[in-house]
């Protein structure tokens, strides 16, 4: 059984033609599969068109008023009804057919999609930059492996879902690193695996505001989980 978590921003021109072939991915599988949409507090046709998708019997609509990645998939986790979970960008800039069903067997890990050690599309040279300065920073203060914590592709396999899920404080796009941090402190094995990533050109991450906000974010987490530098 498997819940497919995505978080969903003014996302209007996508969301309608890739829930579809999430449900018809879902429709080929021997197992049942759930797909959650969190709209977070769209300003644009979103949350009518989700209405509508919701007639199909697995995909759960839900609300998150507070505006930020973050919200919307704590709100996502809260409300999955399985304990494995998938966690998708709305524009499937990392598609489906990446995942796999041997996934379903493990027990207590953190799947990260890694651009880094995979292979990514069309994005960008400034993006790219700028998320290998937010990369070394991260790796820096908080002394991980890990060599791309902001792909929005993620699996857990995990009992204490609940646990990790109110333990986000993060509302923003740093979200990954509260769950990545809070994974590891619940005794996850965190594991990055190669995906290929295509740039959407529609992302609502904005580089002018977003990566102020992001800094911020990780000297909030640098202070809860009381790391220290050598």
């Amino acid at each position: 059984m498997l819940s497919i978590l995505i978080p969903c921003y003014n996302e209007e021109i996508n969301i309608f033609r890739n829930t579809y072939k999430l449900i018809s991915w879902a429709n080929s599988k021997s197992y049942k599969v759930e797909i959650n949409l969190i709209n977070n507090a769209s300003t644009d046709s979103t949350l009518e068109i989700l209405e509508k998708l919701e007639s199909n019997p697995n995909v759960h609509i839900f609300n998150e008023n507070k505006k930020g990645k973050g919200y919307a998939v704590k709100t996502g986790l809260m409300n999955c009804n399985f304990r494995n979970i998938l966690i998708l960008d709305a524009d499937l800039s990392t598609g489906i057919e990446q995942f796999s069903d041997d996934w379903l067997n493990l027990d207590s890990k953190l799947l990260l999609g890694s651009r880094a050690i995979g292979n990514e599309l069309r994005t960008p040279l400034f993006r790219k930059i700028s998320g290998k300065v937010l990369n070394f920073l991260i790796r820096k203060i908080f002394d991980l492996n890990i060599k791309d914590t902001q792909c929005g592709f993620k699996f857990i396999s995990s009992n204490k879902t609940s646990k990790i899920a109110e333990n986000i404080s993060i509302g923003g796009f740093m979200y990954d690193l509260d769950l990545i941090l809070f994974s590891k402190k619940e005794n996850l094995k965190i594991v990055e695996f190669p995906v290929v990533y295509k740039f959407d050109k529609n992302s609502s991450v904005s580089m002018f505001k977003d990566p102020f906000l992001m800094l911020f974010d990780l000297f909030r987490l640098k202070i809860k989980y009381n790391i220290k530098q050598n």
